[in-house]
């Protein structure tokens, strides 16, 4: 056979398998190395939360303070009230060491009403992407995308699969707190969520996601240089605290920090 024709040859072989790849994987490699190519630079994506192992909670009782119908005690005792600021459902509490202590809560479900909103979708839309669950709560949406990792995107999954995980890993980009030293699920009796950064790493920023039926908690403990280091323990202390107040109770206390 002459070599012009055995060279037409392979290359109608390589043609055709090339063609046959593109129509069963092409979305999916074309996700992959997106997401490969997005991701490369932002290796926080890439983690998944682990149980946290220092269950320990700290002997030492601090101040209660109670905002938006939620008590809990604060990480230190000393409050700098002239800095102390309110603002929607936010309230931060600054310490004279520097320290300071994020507070907000959000309503139910308000992180997948946002991600519909934002993404201009209809519930019906993300079942379908990331099934029944995806909408229950909160925090089953970001367990679901806090699970996914780039290395889950390969040429051999489903189109959907690649387009919808491709998605759900930018909302975790974008989304997600610093956790370069890791992610830990945790639980109390009334919440459950997601802590990020080892407090043992010394982060400037440790950040915790509650969440209940009741919606959502905020927490970020903030640690300047220089200023005293929260332990684990200490966080578990202030998170283990965290509870819905009575009503009427509720009332009078977002009367009395009003007044303040």
């Amino acid at each position: 056979m002459p070599k012009w024709k055995r060279i037409l040859i392979w290359a109608g072989i390589v043609v055709l398998v090339g063609g046959v790849y593109l129509w069963f994987f092409g979305v999916q490699t074309t996700s992959t190395l997106m997401v490969r190519y997005q991701f490369r630079k932002l290796p926080d994506v890439a983690k998944t939360p682990v149980p946290l192992t220092d269950l320990s909670i700290s002997s030492v009782r601090h101040r209660a303070a109670s905002y938006f119908g939620y008590e809990f005690e604060l990480p230190s005792d000393d409050v700098d009230q002239e800095k102390d600021k309110t603002f929607g459902t936010v309230h931060v509490s600054y310490f004279r060491s520097g320290n300071a202590f994020w507070f907000s809560t959000s309503p139910p479900k308000n992180f997948v009403n946002e991600v519909t909103k934002t993404g201009n979708l209809n519930p019906q839309d993300l079942k379908q992407l990331y099934g029944e669950d995806a909408l229950e709560s909160d925090y089953t949406f970001h367990k679901k995308m806090l699970e996914l990792t780039p290395s889950e995107i390969t040429p051999f999954i489903s189109r959907r699969q690649a387009i919808s995980g491709q998605a759900l890993l930018l909302i975790k980009a974008i989304s997600m707190p610093n956790a370069a030293s890791g992610i830990f699920s945790i639980r109390t009796g009334d919440f459950k969520g997601f802590q990020f950064e080892n407090p043992q790493m010394r982060p400037s920023r440790i950040t915790v996601e509650l969440f209940s039926n009741d919606g959502g908690i905020h927490v970020i403990f903030m640690q300047k240089a220089g200023a005293p280091a929260i332990s684990q323990a200490e966080i578990n202390r202030v998170i283990q605290s965290i509870h819905k107040m009575p009503l009427q109770t509720a009332s009078v206390s977002v009367n009395r920090n009003n007044q303040k």
